[in-house]
């Protein structure tokens, strides 16, 4: 099954999350594992949380 056709039986939500992530990551995420964009994504929002922290 191609790419296109696997987004026909997506659901708007799923889309939406697909965009989304992309983004995020600067990815395609469309062929990666849940816990790879999870772990991920993760990593992104340590290194925004930790560029936001005052210095000690």
């Amino acid at each position: 099954m191609s790419e296109q056709e696997k987004t026909i039986f997506m659901s708007e939500q799923e889309k939406a999350l697909l965009y989304k992530t992309s983004s995020i990551l600067r990815k395609d995420t469309s062929n990666m594992s849940l816990n790879d964009i999870i772990e991920e994504l993760v990593l992104v929002i340590e290194s925004k949380t930790k560029d936001d922290r005052w210095p000690d």
